[in-house]
């Protein structure tokens, strides 16, 4: 299979002007910048090839043989601008006859990989419509809406695709840079994944979690309020939460709002006190000594652990249960062990860690600003 990347192009309103079933060599008419788009991505060493719907065949409206001649004359217009086409393919069909070569199936955009052993992943398709769009994510490629033909009205009806461009002169710009690109081809994909993912699981959240997230704010500032203080512990990225959250109250969350530092201690910095608690009492004991040590009636014990199985973090909540402090814990779907030894028990509903992880941080930021915006400082 070769590594050249391909580019399959629609006909019809990305390469030719948009007739009402082509019928003719003489009404056939490049589109401007046309010619010098095909240039340029022929000159990133890309091969191209044209995929289009032709449902004037089965309508009546043009013969195979007449297809065939636009297709020859098109090939020789390009050839004489520099421009080689690797293979035309075309659907004959009506959308009602259901087939499977009309766009958007990607039967004849998969047909021309295997005959020219390219491979779709790495490929481009750049079209003007839905079909178009469609295609390219029916066979892994990545979409180009060009405004040309009916590409404009498309795009101001929403269509979203990974660029949309003006005419094939800057959709291979675009190409260009982003054969260059180190990224893997998905970049994008997987980019707009995450964040519809991470939006999602935070609009979850607080259909789920906003009572559990104003319980938790109350039990922190009637503790800081009577003097109390935060204890915080986890693993890992929750360790690294620990830290972070702390800071937000013990410094200041926002700048506009200066108000005095409140008592919030990570249980997961000292790596003196770690590793000796880990060496003298195995590693599931490395929180819960520090509350011993640290934590007072009336206090609050955070845990924080994405699975909500941390035995060293349920050890930590337990031992602050039973000894009078307040216990919230923040963990994901479906919840762990956690709910069992906490008063109140913050789950994203997720089972994607990062996704999880991202939750975590804003209900960090969140308790905060609940907390000091409650507080009464002299």
């Amino acid at each position: 299979m070769t590594s050249r990347p391909y580019i399959v192009l629609d006909r019809d309103g990305t390469i030719i002007v948009e007739k009402n079933y082509l019928s003719s060599v003489d009404d056939l008419e490049l589109l401007p910048g046309a010619m010098e788009g095909l240039r340029l991505l022929q000159d990133l060493g890309c091969g191209l090839i044209v995929v289009t719907n032709q449902s004037g065949i089965a309508r009546g409206k043009l013969t195979l043989e007449t297809l065939t001649g636009i297709h020859a004359e098109l090939r020789k217009r390009l050839a004489a601008g520099g421009v080689h086409i690797d293979a035309f393919y075309h659907c004959p069909h009506v959308p009602e006859d259901h087939c499977a070569c009309r766009k958007p199936k990607p039967l004849l955009a998969r047909q021309a990989a295997t005959d020219l052993g390219f491979d779709l992943r790495r490929s481009f398709v750049i079209g003007d419509k839905p079909c178009d769009i469609d295609l390219a994510k029916n066979c892994g490629a990545r979409p180009i809406l060009v405004r040309t033909g009916y590409g404009r009205v498309y795009e101001e009806a929403g269509i979203q695709a990974d660029f949309i461009a003006d005419d094939l002169v800057q959709a291979a710009h675009y190409i260009g840079s982003m054969i260059h690109s180190v990224l893997h081809p998905t970049a994008r994909e997987r980019l707009r994944r995450h964040v519809a993912g991470s939006i999602e699981t935070k609009q979850k959240l607080l259909a789920e979690c906003e009572d559990a997230m104003i319980a938790a704010a109350e039990a922190i500032t009637k503790s800081l309020e009577s003097g109390g203080k935060l204890l915080l512990c986890g693993n890992g990225g929750s360790a690294a939460d620990c830290q972070h959250i702390a800071a937000e109250f013990v410094s200041v969350l926002n700048q506009s709002f200066l108000r005095p530092g409140l008592p919030a201690i990570a249980m997961t910095t000292d790596t003196s006190i770690l590793t000796a608690s880990a060496n003298d009492f195995g590693f599931e004991g490395i929180y819960a000594r520090q509350v011993q040590a640290l934590g007072r009636p009336g206090d609050v014990v955070i845990g924080i652990s994405t699975s909500g199985n941390s035995e060293n973090v349920l050890r930590a909540l337990q031992y602050g249960r039973d000894h009078g402090m307040g216990t919230i814990g923040l963990t994901g779907s479906p919840g762990g062990k956690m709910a069992g030894v906490c008063d109140i028990c913050l789950c994203a509903p997720s089972k994607v860690t990062q996704f999880i992880q991202e939750s975590h941080i804003m209900m960090g930021h969140i308790l905060c600003d609940l907390a000091e915006q409650s507080l009464h400082f002299d």
